[in-house]
């Protein structure tokens, strides 16, 4: 089955967080009941603030999950530019999702050395799996550039194949030292689901779906072997669309 992509624009940024946190809670379901957990990979910004707020109102149940992030600042975990201190504050700490299931950045270690032991702990999630992992669901940003992660329009990183996680000492957007997943553990995820709002994204939300580049932005390049995108748009983020 070829990847499919489902497009839903919402007027308000309530329906939104209600219809994005609903699917995700049907998926963990399905999940639960499929392989007895779910794993979700975080992104850090707005969308985190509005899937992280919003899923401690579904029946959920947090103890089968597991979470991991799709890309995380080269900072200490108390730092604010840390995704997991948003992933704490919002969600971690007012669900019942235990510590052990959480899937952390190690600052301890120097940077190259933090996105090996990230792979080795996102493989660990799967351990029957000999392959690339499939996580059940990604839940993404897409910044002005069109980069998702941190993978950046025109960086090297787009075309990585052997580092599923893979460190970047040069992000255009500070903080410039991170590690990010990189396409091949993206696209062999079974979900990912797009949480894009605000007129400053129209452009790029355009390139993404409806787009033919030669180059195109990193967030078109979400493209799943064998699974669901879903785009959950406000009405200034799809202001552009054709369809």
């Amino acid at each position: 089955m070829a990847t499919t992509v489902q497009v839903n624009r919402f007027s308000t940024e309530k329906d939104l967080q209600e219809e994005v946190c609903k699917l995700i809670a049907q998926k963990s379901t399905l999940s639960i009941e499929d392989h007895g957990f779910f794993t979700i990979a975080l992104s850090g910004g707005s969308s985190a603030k509005i899937v992280c707020s919003g899923l401690t109102h579904q029946a959920i149940d947090f103890s089968k999950w597991k979470v991991l992030f799709c890309d995380e600042r080269y900072v200490p975990l108390s730092d604010e530019n840390s995704n997991y201190k948003l992933a704490k504050e919002f969600l971690l700490d007012k669900t019942s999702i235990s510590e052990e299931n959480v899937v952390a950045l190690n600052p301890s270690l120097s940077l190259e050395e933090s996105a090996k032991d990230y792979e080795q702990k996102l493989k660990s999630l799967h351990p029957k799996s000999t392959g690339v992992p499939s996580l059940d669901l990604l839940v993404l940003g897409m910044g002005p550039d069109g980069h998702i992660c941190s993978l950046f329009p025109g960086h090297s990183l787009l075309d990585e194949t052997d580092q599923l996680v893979a460190s970047l000492a040069d992000s255009p957007k500070p903080p410039p030292c991170r590690i990010t997943l990189t396409y091949p553990v993206i696209n062999n995820a079974k979900c990912a689901v797009f949480v894009t709002t605000g007129s400053s994204k129209a452009e790029m939300v355009q390139r993404a779906l409806e787009g033919n580049e030669e180059n195109p932005v990193p967030a078109a390049r979400v493209k799943l072997l064998n699974g669901h995108v879903y785009w959950f748009l406000d009405d200034g983020s799809a202001s552009l669309l054709k369809k």
